[in-house]
């Protein structure tokens, strides 16, 4: 007597990414509600389950959904309007003192849901969300397109002189407390049956006091759950703090006891050996946006130490960023980076490589997420969340690796269906639980709102405009 189940999805090549790191070929998964009921060969699972849906994934590639560490809803109404010659303190200051405080709740809203749709497109299940001005509008309005979010208030209370330009936005310590406190407690229960939750985001990158980073850590753990914020991104960060205080910015967290295991800190370019260790001992995790990097000029090749970060045993994962300074949201893009760029800058064609990136960006990610025993990698038990790409097109043809055509070959684009909590979200490439069109028609129309009230010039050119 077969087992009545709610999905099949057969004849496929899995990449389980679980703890043996099996590669399945002509495998199939089986799933009952939310969770994942069994995964192995397709006859063997055919001859034991009767599915009510069935998914021929011949020619298909099936993975844990892509797990993106760090991403902005409300930067995406400013996606490519800043000078392109801005370095990361230039960037930041351009679009916090023109562009920031001239949003309002509904430019985030639909901003945030046109940048989970390209990221949901290109195979990303799960997102952490950097903070947001309005996140009360932003989490019941982003909540519907049926991703795993976890989402923030964005606050600071202290302002470097690199960071001038951003006075408009600064508030006092007691109000960003205040401010997280409310949204945390508010949304604990999370929305979406649990998919949607709330975390404390701060801002960090030297725009927050000690006992913001200290107050904001404790509620977290009263929370139970994550602290958040952008780190040791750059030589002007680890000089003031090293002026400040004695210690480099990793050290100096390690000094105030906030470095844990519910902590993700973003960016991480300026962080020694020594500091490598603290993260490792505490379980903090870092997080490795490759494209802003490289846009924005944050000297990766010169301080960049993610390979041996990995090596020492910390949990590295993988962001795209904001719009307006990586500018694109596909993670397989993304997992390129991450698997090549230490290559060359290390001149050893052995590091990192297609499977290490894979890795950060699935169960490393779900480890950063404190997720790792619910997503991030295909085994009974877990999570439905996954994948299913399409081997078929120009850019994986010819295949003998498919791990090796995903990372270095291909892009989101052959991402074909996307299933969440087993639910299917996307199949076919259609988007099953919003109106795309309708989404990205509203972010369009408001970003004329965006440019008539921020008085900047919206096509930026070294080239004769006619």
């Amino acid at each position: 007597m077969l087992q009545e189940v709610d999905l099949m999805i057969r004849n496929a090549t899995i990449l389980t990414v679980d703890p043996e790191r099996r590669v399945i070929l002509d495998g199939a998964i089986v799933v009952v509600k939310d969770r994942i009921r069994d995964i192995g060969k397709t006859d063997d699972l055919t001859r034991k389950y009767k599915a009510s849906k069935v998914i021929d994934a011949t020619d298909k590639l099936v993975m844990p959904g892509l797990i993106n560490t760090h991403i902005h809803f409300y930067h995406h109404m400013h996606k490519g309007l800043s000078p392109e010659c801005l370095d990361g303190w230039g960037w930041s200051n351009w679009v916090h003192g023109k562009i920031a405080t001239i949003l309002n709740a509904e430019d985030e809203v639909f901003g945030g849901l046109a940048v989970l749709i390209e990221t949901l497109r290109s195979g990303t299940t799960t997102v952490l969300e950097a903070g947001s001005y309005n996140p009360e509008a932003v989490i019941e309005g982003v909540a519907r397109i049926g991703m795993r979010m976890i989402i923030g208030r964005r606050v600071f209370d202290k302002l470097p002189q690199a960071a001038s330009g951003q006075k408009a936005l600064i508030q006092d310590t007691d109000t960003c407390l205040r401010l997280n406190e409310s949204f945390v407690s508010k949304y604990s229960a999370g929305l979406a049956n649990g998919r949607v939750v709330p975390h404390v985001c701060i801002v960090g990158s030297g725009r927050c006091t000690d006992t913001l980073i200290i107050e904001s850590k404790k509620m977290a753990d009263r929370h139970n759950t994550l602290f958040n914020m952008h780190f040791a991104r750059s030589i002007e960060e680890v000089q003031e703090c090293v002026e400040r205080t004695g210690r480099r910015p990793v050290e100096n967290l390690h000094h105030l006891g906030v470095l844990d295991r519910n902590v993700v800190l973003v960016h991480m370019l300026q962080v020694n050996e020594d500091e490598a260790r603290m993260l490792r001992e505490s379980g903090t995790s870092a997080v490795f946006c490759p494209s802003t990097a490289l846009k924005l000029t944050y000297g990766i090749s010169k301080s960049g130490r993610f390979p041996e970060m990995l090596d020492e045993g910390v949990n590295v994962s993988l962001g795209t960023d904001a719009g307006d300074c990586a500018n694109y949201q596909d993670m397989i893009r993304v997992m390129y980076l991450g698997a090549v760029l230490f290559k060359d800058l290390r001149m050893d064609p052995k590091i990192m490589g297609a499977e290490k990136a894979i890795e950060m960006a699935t169960i490393h990610g779900a480890r950063a997420l404190g997720l790792e025993k619910e997503i991030g990698s295909l085994e009974i038990g877990k999570k439905a969340d996954l994948i299913v790409i399409d081997m078929t097109s120009a850019d994986w043809i010819p295949l003998y690796n498919p791990i090796q055509n995903l990372v270095y070959s291909a892009s989101g684009s052959s991402v074909k269906t996307v299933i969440v909590d087993g639910q299917i979200i996307m199949e076919d490439s259609e988007i099953k639980t919003v109106d795309e069109q309708a989404i990205l028609r509203k972010c369009q129309d408001l970003s004329k709102g965006v440019l008539h009230r921020s008085g900047v010039t919206a096509f930026e050119t070294r080239w004769k405009v006619v």
